[in-house]
């Protein structure tokens, strides 16, 4: 005996199984030729969504202040990597007779978000401590500089695309600009050993981790730029279904401009990505 979930189920899927083949078969129709028109010229133009993974990697060196008037307490943060991911939409106009062309230009218009984390550990120290009963003693600890950025951007991408013959094999290239909405930085002073140490208070300082955790800085990035420019390349392959077509890439992301003013620090991203494209 069948439930009433499983009959509501049954019900939907029998509504979107018929909702497809109507949608196939109207596709179908536009697709032939009608003996009383002339047939329809192959679509130039096509537009549809876009989604990717970014593997982002940002390089160079910065170093913050915990405020103005006090010197740097964390060591030059060089390299850092995280995950992150873009959507959007794009549009791709052929170049040239639609039948037989080999070359486009795409235009993307993507949310971006491009994070990463840097890690500098320290070697382990001789460090004298005073304990409750007011003797000194020397311990050895274990620290680590951490810094965690959060980058979001809104891009727009205008890419050249070259058809490897008919193979369906291509490569694209073009510039990107890109507009930060979100830039910011966490940095923190963690203590890794011995596990009963703790840091003393200081004024101005945020603790965590049951004083284990220093917040050194958290805020925008000093200094930001709200520009971004990138020069994108990749290799692509298209799969045609009727009048759709579904376009896996593998592209690198190379950042010319700094991320800052005052730093040489660039983001670049590997970037796995799904276009599908509509007739339009």
């Amino acid at each position: 005996m069948i439930g009433v979930g499983a009959m509501t189920q049954l019900r939907i899927l029998a509504v979107v199984m018929i909702l497809a083949s109507w949608s196939a078969s109207l596709w179908a129709q536009d697709d032939l030729a009608n003996p009383l028109e002339p047939a329809k010229a192959p679509s130039r133009i096509f537009i549809g969504p876009v989604i990717g993974f970014n593997r982002v990697m940002q390089t160079g060196g910065f170093q913050y202040y915990a405020s103005p008037d006090q010197a740097p307490l964390c060591p030059i943060l060089e390299d850092g990597s995280a995950n992150g991911f873009f959507a959007g939409i794009n549009t791709e106009i052929i170049l040239g007779n639609p039948k037989d062309s080999r070359s486009s230009l795409i235009f993307r218009l993507l949310y971006n978000r491009m994070p990463s984390s840097f890690e500098q550990l320290n070697d382990r120290l001789p460090t004298r401590i005073i304990d409750a009963n007011g003797n000194s003693q020397t311990i050895i600890t274990t620290t680590t500089f951490t810094a965690n950025v959060t980058y979001t951007t809104i891009d727009f991408e205008a890419m050249y695309r070259f058809g490897i013959g008919t193979t369906g094999f291509g490569i694209q290239a073009g510039p990107v600009v890109s507009y930060a909405i979100e830039k910011k930085v966490e940095q923190l002073f963690k203590l890794l050993e011995p596990d009963n140490a703790q840091f003393v208070p200081t004024p101005g300082y945020e603790y965590r981790d049951n004083l284990r955790t220093a917040v050194i800085y958290s805020g925008d990035i000093p200094s930001s730029n709200a520009l971004r420019i990138g020069l994108k390349a990749g290799i692509q392959y298209e799969i045609f279904l009727r009048r759709m077509t579904i376009v896996p890439s593998l592209n690198y992301n190379f950042g010319i401009t700094n991320l800052t003013q005052n730093e040489s620090w660039r983001v670049n991203t590997v970037q796995a990505q799904l276009d599908v494209r509509f007739a339009f």
